[in-house]
Order: structure tokens, then C-alpha cells, then sequence
């Protein structure tokens, strides 16, 4: 799988450019046990189904579930056709039909005010275009974040510098998306309007950009979070965005799906390796409740955060705009960017989600 490596994160001013901090990711390999990769959402999908199909996993498309039976356990497909097994994970997003089901809470996803636009911009675009200042975003790669008023984007160099990466997260009037069509396409003639007074190199990329996806933002109830993961049945569970969606400010959403997996691969294996008398039922009851232990504290907190990170990023330009900016400087516990003290991007970064109970989940700081 093609992918990049940043070589640090650059939080910069709106309006010109300027430096805010530069956090160096020099030794995060040696400190986190991994560089800070960038990889294309499709290429990672592509990687997980070849890996799933190498297992010899079966895997069905176009099978949209509409019902379980949490005893048995079966799932029900909109075509009538039931399928069972010993253990059901339902893996299936926000807009989950397994969460509802499972909880017994019938919920509707909170509309945040916030649209994200996702963009693609091929590096030949920017090695063209007779600028070093746009040149340097892929040949010398790194995140660089820009933060202002009501929005902030993130651009990264993606499949070994092949692709310029660009979010944009922006609070905006839902004019298309709706509640049942969260997302649209737009045109760079949206975005030019959107960031006309911002710095030129953001201006330049978004007269690059072509089509694009723009995609509403929502969340579940505000700071609630689920009472349970796993049916108390113990043979359906959720993971990923379908127990605790997360906001995309702290860029954690696959991360956090990733340690659900892991942590729930654990507590099975776990599981069979302490019930291996094969007239003996496995306790999967028990390893879901370890798995809710392991991961539900830690889980709501990063979600948490990312909607704390909503408004830290898009605070107007005053008093309070350059306090953030002063303490965005700081190694220390007032660093409102989560990850951005050394202690906490330790919680964050270092954490093996198969060595289960082994921290605090509270985090720190």
C-alpha cells in the first residue's frame, strides 16, 4: 500500500501563513513505535479487503441488513434472507441500523452546523503550477493545519506524494445536504467564494481543486454517550462509528475502529484459548463485557475531545484566538490541542489496544 510519512505538523495562521507552532515528528517512530503515516481512506479499504479475502472470509456485497435476532444470533436482509453465526459485530457506521436495534434508544444524529469538503488534488498539479511555496507541500511533506474563523484545513501528501490531501471543516448553512442526504458534490467555485481572503496558498489550492465531496457533519446527542456496546445476550457487539462516531478534528475515527478490533480479537482469542474443552461454550457474554471494559472509557473520551477540538479550531480572530495560539506553544497540560503535550500524545499515540487494562483510560492532563 502506497502511503506517506509526515515529518511534522504545522499549525499556521488563516490569513497569511504564519508559523503558530511546528510540531516535529522527527522521533515519533522511536517514541510511538511507527512514523506518522498518510494513507488515501481507498487504499486502506482496498488493503483490509484483500487481507479479508486472503483469511478466506466471505465477503457479500449489496446485503443491507434490516433486522437481528440478538438470542440466536441472525441477522435478516432486505431481501428476506437470514443469516447466522456465533458472534455478530455490527460495524455499520452513525447511521447504524445495529445501534438502535441492540440499545433499545431509538437516536437521531445531531447536526454539528459543521460540512466537511473532502479534496484530491494531484502533486503534478502543485509541482506545475511555478510556485516553490505550493511545490514544498509535497516535496517536503508534512500536515500543515490552518486554523480561522469558523473553518480550518488539513493538507497532506498521500500515496507517496502522488496526491495532495485536503479537508476543509467549516461551519456553513446546510443548503443541499438534508437529513436523510448528508452527502453532495461541489465545485471549486463554492470554495473560492468560501476562502477568497485567505492566504494564498489556500486560495491557489482551492483554484485547483475540481469536483469534490462535501459531506455534512454530525454527531450523536452531544456528549452522551452509549450505555452498552454488546446486547446483554452477549452475541452482538458494536464497533467503530456505530458506538462512538467521531468527529474528524482529532483525526481518530479509523484509529479508534482499529483499537476496537484489536482489543476485541484479544479478549476472543482470549476467550477460546481459556474455554478449549470443546463440549464447552465459550463465555462470549464475558469477553464482550471485557471488551466494553477495555475500550469504552477511552473510546468516549477521544470522542469528547474531537468536539472540543470543533471549537478550538474555528475560534474568531481576538483576545481569545491569540490566548489559544500562546498555549498551543506550550509542552504542557494547557496545550488545548489534545495530543499537542507530551504526556497525553503518549496516552494517545503509544497506546496497544491488545494489552487490555494495562492504563488509564481517563488519559492525562
Amino acid at each position: 500500500m502506497k502511503k506517506s510519512v509526515s515529518k511534522r505538523y504545522h499549525f499556521v495562521r488563516w490569513e497569511d501563513g504564519s508559523t503558530i507552532v511546528k510540531l516535529s515528528f522527527e522521533d515519533i517512530e522511536e517514541t510511538h513505535g511507527a512514523p506518522y503515516y498518510l494513507v488515501h481512506r481507498a487504499d486502506l479499504h482496498a488493503a483490509l479487503l484483500q487481507a479479508v479475502e486472503k483469511a478466506g472470509v466471505q465477503v457479500s456485497n449489496h446485503k443491507r441488513v434490516v433486522s437481528y435476532d440478538f438470542e440466536a444470533p441472525s441477522a435478516t436482509t432486505q431481501d428476506g434472507e437470514t443469516l447466522t453465526a456465533d458472534l455478530i459485530i455490527g460495524a455499520d457506521g452513525i447511521k447504524s441500523i445495529t445501534r438502535p436495534l441492540l440499545t433499545g434508544q431509538p437516536d437521531v444524529p445531531r447536526d454539528t452546523g459543521d460540512v466537511a469538503y473532502r479534496i484530491l488534488i494531484p502533486a503534478s498539479k502543485l509541482l506545475a503550477a511555478g510556485d516553490p511555496e505550493l511545490a514544498a507541500l509535497i516535496t517536503d511533506p508534512c500536515t500543515t493545519s490552518w486554523c480561522g474563523p469558523g473553518a480550518h484545513l488539513v493538507g497532506y501528501p498521500i500515496r507517496d506524494g502522488e496526491l495532495y490531501n485536503v479537508v476543509v471543516c467549516a461551519t456553513a448553512a446546510h443548503n443541499e445536504t438534508t437529513d436523510a442526504v448528508w452527502v453532495v458534490r461541489g465545485d471549486n467555485s463554492e470554495l473560492r467564494r468560501r476562502f477568497a481572503a485567505w492566504e494564498p496558498r489556500v486560495r491557489r489550492l482551492c483554484g485547483l481543486t475540481g469536483d469534490f465531496m462535501k459531506w455534512r457533519l454530525c454527531d450523536l446527542g452531544g456528549a452522551r454517550a452509549l450505555s452498552r456496546w454488546a446486547h446483554p445476550a452477549g452475541k452482538v457487539v458494536l464497533l467503530g462509528d456505530s458506538c462512538h462516531p467521531m468527529l474528524p478534528y482529532l483525526a481518530q475515527g479509523a484509529a479508534q475502529a482499529f483499537e476496537d478490533a484489536a482489543a476485541l480479537r484479544q479478549v476472543l482469542a482470549q476467550n477460546l484459548d481459556e474455554n478449549n474443552d470443546k463440549d464447552k461454550n465459550l463465555d462470549l457474554r464475558g469477553a464482550l463485557a471485557r471488551y466494553e471494559r477495555a475500550r469504552m472509557p477511552r473510546a468516549s473520551l477521544v470522542q469528547a475531545k474531537t468536539r472540543e477540538h470543533q471549537y478550538i479550531l474555528h475560534i474568531p480572530d481576538g483576545a481569545e484566538q491569540r490566548d489559544r495560539d500562546e498555549r498551543l506553544r506550550l509542552n504542557a497540560p494547557e496545550n488545548p490541542i489534545f495530543w499537542g503535550y507530551d504526556e497525553r500524545r503518549k496516552w494517545l499515540f503509544s497506546h496497544d489496544a491488545e494489552v487490555l487494562d494495562a492504563e488509564d483510560a481517563r488519559g492525562t492532563g
